[in-house]
């Protein structure tokens, strides 16, 4: 791939961003330990995180791996 190709192919991902909202049952375990890479809220048990991303599934993705990863 050539640079320009390699360019135009980050600029059109760029410009397809959008601003998700998820929502998510926060584990019982959870706890904030570390930075949060989301706009979050939390209340009763459930997470509204705003996400970043190129579609719903790549925004529902970034969250589960964020929660998830509280637990490894």
């Amino acid at each position: 791939m050539t640079r320009r190709a390699e360019f135009e192919a980050v600029m059109k991902r760029i410009q397809n961003l959008e601003e998700y909202e998820i929502e998510i049952v926060v584990p019982e375990e959870f706890e904030f330990n570390g930075p949060v890479p989301f706009d979050m809220e939390i209340a009763g048990g459930v997470a509204w995180v705003k996400v970043i991303a190129a579609s719903m599934e790549e925004a529902k993705f970034k969250v589960n791996e964020y929660f998830e990863s509280k637990y490894k």
